[in-house]
């Protein structure tokens, strides 16, 4: 070999050992016949609290710091076979008690024709408590949002003694109806929130027109219908992770535009305010109020069917329609608790 090639490799291996010396990962050399540890990096000792001469010459499993002993010799053995195994969120036990949770990446590889195995441990500990605390964070929050749905939904009904449970119902169906249309967890929720809140403009609604046994006057039915501008009106500046305020206000636009209070179409509405005003629809109709006698379930979504593809979303109307005649669907007794995130039938519905 040339003195320029011993050079060569001279300035090689010492740009590979100033690599490995600053390396910000932690780094492990192991033996590839006995698994026993050959090098060991300054960052592996800071992060462990191990010197390098109390891990030098021992297998991976008889550190101290290596909390399954099992996962590691299982990617030992892995490595030597594979060539490359991967590990995330692995707990590694300090000297000073505290838990470490590392990426551990190893591969194997030859070095002047013998096989070494390198380990590349990364400090995720860091990353794991932000996202932990992030979904503390979010967790909460979704509590605080049930609690002001559910104040806001009794404040609702509070006023309305005749419509007591009309919420409720509302929403349990508007949640079957979504999920039977195959919409994720997350969605579901949202439409049982809006479901929840869509009559809320009613609360600047005087009480004699919303309990008023009679035929309502001109000025009465304009008052009543703009509820649903009004309940926009309460709930834009909340901030909810779904177009709650939106939705509230489209609940009662039709697919021909015959709706209001924009006289939207079609594709203009929200999907999910297409749902409501399906589940609304049906609900009021089956049920007494004070102006007139329900007329039933059976009339009821005889109603819709007759208006699907006009004043209701066809695909919308198929799907309640499929619930309440072939999959039994029941409305929930008054006071009974919706839980939150349904996102399989099998959980909403009743047994057939």
């Amino acid at each position: 070999m040339t003195d320029n090639a011993q050079e060569l490799i001279a300035a090689s291996e010492e740009k590979y050992r100033r690599l490995f010396e600053a390396a910000q990962d932690g780094i492990l050399i192991l033996d590839f016949a006995t698994g026993k540890i050959t090098e060991a990096n300054p960052f592996i000792e800071r992060l462990l609290g191990y010197p390098k001469a109390e891990l030098l010459g021992k297998e991976l499993w008889e550190i101290g710091a290596v909390a399954d002993k099992v996962a590691a010799k299982t990617a030992y053995d892995t490595v030597k076979s594979a060539g490359y195994v991967r590990y995330t969120n692995l707990p590694l036990v300090a000297r000073d008690g505290q838990t470490r949770h590392v990426e551990f990446v190893s591969n194997s590889y030859p070095v002047d024709g013998i096989m070494v195995i390198q380990c590349n441990i990364r400090d995720e500990s860091q990353r794991i408590a932000a996202e932990q605390r992030i979904a503390a964070l979010e967790q909460a929050s979704r509590q605080t949002n049930t609690e002001l749905v559910n104040t806001l939904a009794t404040l609702i009904e509070s006023r309305d003694p005749y419509t007591a449970g009309h919420l409720l119902r509302v929403s349990h169906l508007a949640m079957a109806i979504a999920s039977d249309l195959g919409m994720s967890p997350d969605s579901i929720e949202g439409v049982r929130v809006a479901a929840m809140l869509h009559d809320i403009g009613k609360i600047g609604v005087p009480m004699e027109i919303l309990v008023k046994p009679s035929k309502l006057m001109p000025f009465e039915t304009a008052l009543l219908m703009h509820h649903a501008q009004a309940g926009y009106e309460i709930l834009r500046h909340i901030n909810f992770p779904w177009h709650i305020a939106e939705i509230v206000r489209q609940h009662h636009e039709r697919m021909d535009g015959s709706g209001y209070p924009r006289g939207l179409k079609g594709e203009e509405i929200l999907r999910e305010a297409r749902i409501i005003a399906v589940a609304d629809t049906v609900e009021a109709l089956s049920t007494n109020r004070p102006f007139r006698p329900g007329v039933g379930i059976t009339e009821a979504l005889a109603l819709i069917e007759g208006e699907s593809g006009t004043r209701y979303d066809p695909a919308v109307v198929t799907a309640c329609l499929t619930l309440f005649r072939d999959q039994h669907y029941l409305f929930p007794a008054s006071g009974e608790f919706i839980p939150r995130f349904i996102a399989l039938s099998s959980a909403i519905l009743p047994p057939a």
